[in-house]
């Protein structure tokens, strides 16, 4: 059995909930803009993701217009992410299937998922600046705390291993 060094697994800890993380908001927001372009039936008590936030920012009808525009660019950009992801993934799998893996082809690999890793976090922050310029001040508010419960930032704290963290302090000041 092969040991990995503890401080490479902590880093690769860290990556994974990093990428864990990205692809969680990736995919809430891929499922709240595919469920905006469904009619909702306002008689089988179904909420749609995109009328929830809208009614939560309180957006107007020009506002909720620009946001729905912006979710489906978002979109199409994380599909194609993904896809990439997939595609690096599978190459991944394939090289370490090999009898003699190549140690430069994987490091390769590993830094292409980190980059694509960047990629959509650089997309989720652009997604967010974006719809935070089409908010006013209180609904920018409002937003910051929805990422917030999006992003799920208090179960991290649950994972890390400090006791006395001051990043929790922070992250319970946000949105305040």
């Amino acid at each position: 059995m092969i040991m990995i060094p503890e401080k490479t697994n902590r880093i690769l800890l860290w990556l994974n909930l990093v990428l864990l993380l990205v692809i969680a908001s990736a995919a809430v927001t891929y499922f709240v803009l595919k469920s905006s372009n469904e009619k909702v039936k306002t008689d089988t008590g179904v909420i749609n993701s995109m009328d929830l936030l809208r009614r939560e920012l309180g957006l107007t009808d020009a506002q909720y217009r620009k946001v729905l525009v912006e979710n489906d660019r978002t979109t199409r950009t994380y599909n194609i992410v993904f896809d990439m992801m997939c595609e690096t993934n599978v190459a991944m799998i394939e090289e370490l299937a090999k009898e003699n893996s190549d140690p430069m082809v994987l490091d390769s690999l590993a830094r292409k998922v980190g980059t694509l890793s960047t990629s959509l976090r650089r997309h989720t922050t652009d997604y967010f600046m974006n719809l935070k310029g089409i908010c006013n001040e209180e609904q920018q508010q409002k937003l910051t705390v929805i990422f917030k419960r999006m992003m799920q930032l208090e179960d991290l704290c649950k994972t890390c291993n400090k006791k006395d963290c001051p990043r929790k302090e922070r992250i319970n000041n946000i949105g305040k």
